[in-house]
């Protein structure tokens, strides 16, 4: 592809009025912890099967992607944090974006032995999103299966203190409502961006959703002597593009965001590029149009693979599958599983809601 069919498909997409792409990077299957809404350690009918792209490949990627004006990259996994090469591949993507680029991870904050966050940070991390369902121990072992909550924090101080932006995502479920208000109070004190987010009725989760989904509307009312006096917070002054409205309390140091992908699903502002740990990319969730980037790493064809992923997502909007609704977030890692012969795809289901008082829609960095 040339320069000038390359700019021609940028100002194509720009013209949406869509916020320009970024790259999701799912860097693993794997995690040492068992949440229950995901439950990696406990589905023995499914094998993990990844082959993961080495720091060279991450680097090829963001270096293309720098081409098509993209400035930001997201890892997540399983625990991104297992991998051993996690440094490496922070540094091959923000020398491959380059500079003044944003490279972020979720993580479930109880670092492996001998990582730090001052390490994550001196190989370019610039935020830190941080898994955080309970802050009892006893409980939050319940939710997650292990781990310790107060180590999260700890994770998050330190996150804070290196001055990059912290979010601490925060899945709530009916048993565990108060915990989940708990967690949303340390707002009060951190300049962090808490976000209370729906559960969905994908994967393992599929099987609490029944009796554990409980909606922002429910929620609001529990937490409503914090909100009758907030102030609405810009995603530009928290530095996200998200689904969520960010709400700041009189008072408080931080920010308390609704991600109500269930109750409220629309892409309206859809602007994630999915990539799994062995380099597929799918540019829409729902829109089967993904596209091996491996064949396209060994060939030094990136550029055609990303002139497909720009196109894939201008056709956004006439896609059937949305029937109507047009925001899922899918995790990629129920599709890097092998399932045994016959075994169900387990497929997201939404439900209606009211979306009035949403405002600057998208996906959920």
């Amino acid at each position: 592809m040339s320069h000038s069919d390359r700019n021609a498909l940028l100002a194509d997409f720009s013209a949406t009025g869509r916020n320009h792409p970024y790259l999701a990077f799912t860097l693993n299957s794997l995690c040492n912890l068992d949440c229950v809404f995901c439950k990696p350690r406990c589905m023995p009918d499914y094998g993990h099967k990844d082959r993961p792209l080495g720091a060279d490949g991450y680097a090829a990627i963001a270096r293309e992607a720098a081409a098509w004006k993209v400035t930001k990259a997201h890892c997540s996994g399983g625990e991104p944090t297992l991998r051993r090469d996690i440094l490496e591949v922070i540094a091959a993507l923000a020398g491959g974006l380059g500079t003044g680029s944003s490279v972020g991870m979720t993580t479930h904050g109880n670092l492996r032995r001998g990582l730090t966050v001052e390490q994550l940070a001196g190989a370019g991390l610039t935020y830190l999103n941080v898994s955080l369902h309970s802050l009892d121990r006893g409980r939050s072992a319940k939710i997650m299966g292990g781990g310790d909550p107060d180590q999260a924090r700890d994770t998050v101080n330190a996150a804070l203190s290196l001055q990059l932006k912290v979010k601490i995502n925060c899945v709530v479920q009916r048993s565990y409502l108060h915990d989940a208000l708990h967690v949303a109070h340390l707002a009060k004190d951190l300049p962090v961006a808490v976000r209370l987010i729906e559960l969905q009725n994908i994967g393992p989760a599929s099987a609490i959703f029944d009796t554990e989904f409980i909606s922002e509307a429910e929620v609001r009312p529990h937490a409503q002597q914090w909100l009758d006096d907030a102030g609405q917070v810009s995603r530009a002054d928290l530095g996200v593009r998200s689904p969520g409205k960010y709400l700041r309390p009189e008072g408080w140091a931080g920010s308390i965001g609704f991600i109500s992908n269930s109750s409220c699903a629309t892409c309206s502002d859809a602007n994630r590029i999915k990539i799994t740990p062995s380099g597929v990319a799918r540019p829409c969730i729902l829109h089967n149009r993904d596209i091996a980037l491996k064949p396209h790493l060994a060939d030094g064809t990136l550029n055609e693979a990303f002139a497909h992923l720009f196109r894939a997502m201008l056709d956004r909007n006439n896609n059937p599958a949305w029937q109507g609704f047009h925001y899922v977030d899918y995790d990629l890692r129920w599709d890097r599983m092998e399932r045994p012969f016959g075994a169900p795809v387990m497929l997201p289901v939404l439900s209606a809601g009211s979306c009035s008082s949403r405002t600057g829609l998208g996906e959920a960095p």
